[in-house]
């Protein structure tokens, strides 16, 4: 057997390319540690544990002479611009006997031509034509037969027109005679 040899660093140079090879390997254990996950050491991935298979169901066949409901098919809905809903504001209200006399406003709205009717517990009892105002549009005196025995009457405003559709909040009045 040969005795092992030794070897003699002899020159700088090669002095310098040893502790250059011997920085780049303590380089790369540095490197290897930081891929090395905490405790030291790579834990394997557990084997999952078998479990018992579950039958799963088939569906029950349905013999084809059943008749099925029809069920709608649903249709496009089409938005349209919807005319301003605005509020009828009553102006005046008194009831004479058996007269009922009604004005309002739609505030907001400017225009002639539209159409007020006075319903009274939900019967429409007198329409006229509204006039435009300086942003507002006005429903003048409409008048109506009610009941002369009745102490309170019970009433509301709509208002009708190409842009616009309007109704008073219910409101009541009571008989002054």
């Amino acid at each position: 057997m040969n005795p092992p040899r030794v070897l003699r660093l002899t020159s700088s140079k090669t002095a310098t390319s040893v502790r250059l090879f011997g920085a780049v390997v303590v380089g790369m254990l540095a490197l290897s540690a930081c891929a090395t996950p905490a405790g030291g050491a790579i834990s394997e991935t557990p084997t999952p544990t078998p479990t018992a298979a579950t039958e799963t169901p088939t569906p029950t066949p349905v013999p084809e002479d059943t008749a099925t409901p029809d069920v709608p098919t649903p249709t496009e809905t089409v938005e349209v611009d919807a005319p301003y809903n605005g509020e009828v504001l009553v102006v005046t209200a008194d009831q004479r006997g058996a007269t009922l006399e009604v004005t309002a406003m739609i505030p907001g709205v400017s225009e002639d031509d539209g159409t007020c009717t006075l319903r009274v517990d939900g019967v429409a009892v007198a329409t006229i034509t509204s006039t435009a105002g300086n942003g507002v549009t006005y429903c003048g005196l409409m008048s109506a037969d009610v009941a002369s025995d009745s102490t309170t009457t019970r009433f509301d405003v709509q208002y009708d027109s190409a842009s616009t559709r309007a109704r008073s909040a219910d409101s009541s009045v009571e008989s002054s005679q």
